[in-house]
């Protein structure tokens, strides 16, 4: 058997990278970005008001003195001089005109008269500095400035950006193509009305959900009983995607039929077992272009298995950041009876500080053990037990 870090390692090294596409801006939520992205101008554009009020020349500006106004910029609006012109009223957003440079709030200011077009104001404040109320033209971005590196998530934020950028069409990873297989003879399909000694299968619906965060649709989802013929043609048919996720039939029983098979068609084993506790039973191989993961049955196993080495995988996949595990200190006491690490559910809780409590749950096999937990604890291997206050590894889902 091989850790936890060594796995990952050898499933990093079997990653090929994606395909880029080209999906319109509205349709671009939750993809992955394929190149990275540039201003095309200056942000913003422009000196540009970030108050109403009155855009004035700062070295000339003299408290005592009463102005006259006689044009009102808004936002939009083309920004000019006219000759002799000291003073515009100015909106927010508006461009501040060439030759002014600083902008007095509106309540800092004091209408005398307005007669015949012609604005009489003045102003209460003592000190009118240079670029005073202004957002100076590329105080934001440069033109040609790297604005968003290739493999970020696009969310809300950044369809935003896009879109101020004039990025209609964007440029994204293509997603793998995945088929999702679950086996047993004990497992029925989920609208079905099990024996009672059956089960509904509830694996393959937690590897949709894990594939749907990266916006990833399945080409298949079967479900298979543990007969060879049925397994076989199954294999088969996943072989021709980019990813083979199978869960169930991986460990020593002798209806656990999924690792002699994979071989016989010429699946290449680059580990079976792992170091940890659930998901021991892992297996990970690979096929010309196609990646295999043999997980187990255990809907918890499938889970953790999921989140610790499929999740990385897909993400190094699509060219995206792998995060590390976030550290968070253990509120109570938690012990395990065996050498491996033990990954288990947890949820936050706040009271003078924010930690991670244990969310009680009868081994891998107990269908609520990820109910209302906020991710995943390791409970080290070399700690028979874990004290108040302890700083743990924490996976969020």
């Amino acid at each position: 058997m091989i850790s936890i870090e060594e796995a990952l390692e050898k499933i990093l090294a079997e990653v090929s990278g994606a395909n880029p596409e080209d999906v319109r801006l509205e349709e671009s939520l939750g993809r992955i970005l394929a190149k990275d992205v540039y201003a095309d101008r200056d942000y913003p554009p422009f000196h540009r008001s970030t108050m109403d009020g009155y855009a004035i020349k700062s070295s000339e500006y003299d408290s005592s003195k009463t102005y006259h106004c006689k044009k009102e910029i808004s936002a939009g609006m083309k920004s000019e001089l006219d000759p002799n012109e000291e003073i515009v009223k100015i909106m927010t957003g508006a461009a501040v005109p060439e030759g002014l440079d600083a902008v007095i709030k509106v309540e800092d200011s004091q209408e005398i008269a307005n007669e015949n077009s012609n604005l009489q104001v003045r102003f209460k404040s003592e000190k009118v500095f240079h670029f005073m109320n202004i957002a100076v033209q590329g105080e934001d971005l440069k033109k040609g400035e790297l604005v968003i590196r290739a493999g970020v998530k696009i969310g809300m934020s950044e369809i935003s950006l896009l879109a101020s950028l004039g990025v209609d069409v964007v440029s994204v990873k293509s997603p793998p193509k995945v088929s999702v297989v679950s086996t047993g003879n004990e497992v029925v399909p989920v609208g079905s009305s099990p024996l009672p000694y059956q089960i509904r299968d509830s694996n393959s619906y937690s590897l949709i959900a894990i594939l749907d965060r990266f916006k990833i649709r399945p080409k298949s989802v079967v479900l298979v009983p543990d007969e060879e013929s049925k397994i076989m043609e199954a294999l088969r048919e996943g072989l021709k995607s980019d990813i083979l996720l199978l869960s169930g039939g991986v460990s020593m029983g002798s209806m656990d039929l999924i690792p002699p098979l994979l071989e016989k068609l010429g699946v290449k084993k680059i580990f079976h077992k792992v170091l940890l506790k659930p998901g021991k039973p892992i297996w990970f191989g690979k096929k010309e272009n196609t990646v295999v993961f043999g997980l187990p049955g255990n809907p918890f196993s499938v889970q953790v298995c999921a989140r610790i080495f499929l999740d990385p995988y897909i993400r190094s996949y699509l060219g995206m950041e792998i995060f590390k595990p976030l550290r968070y200190p253990f509120f109570g006491k938690r012990k395990k009876k065996n050498s491996l690490p033990e990954y288990f559910p947890v949820f936050f809780e706040t009271a003078e500080r924010t930690g991670l409590n244990a969310k009680p749950f009868n081994g891998s096999g107990d269908i609520r053990a990820g109910l209302s937990s906020d991710g995943i604890a390791l409970h080290p291997s070399e700690l028979a037990e874990i004290s108040d206050g302890a700083i743990l590894d924490f996976y969020p889902w």
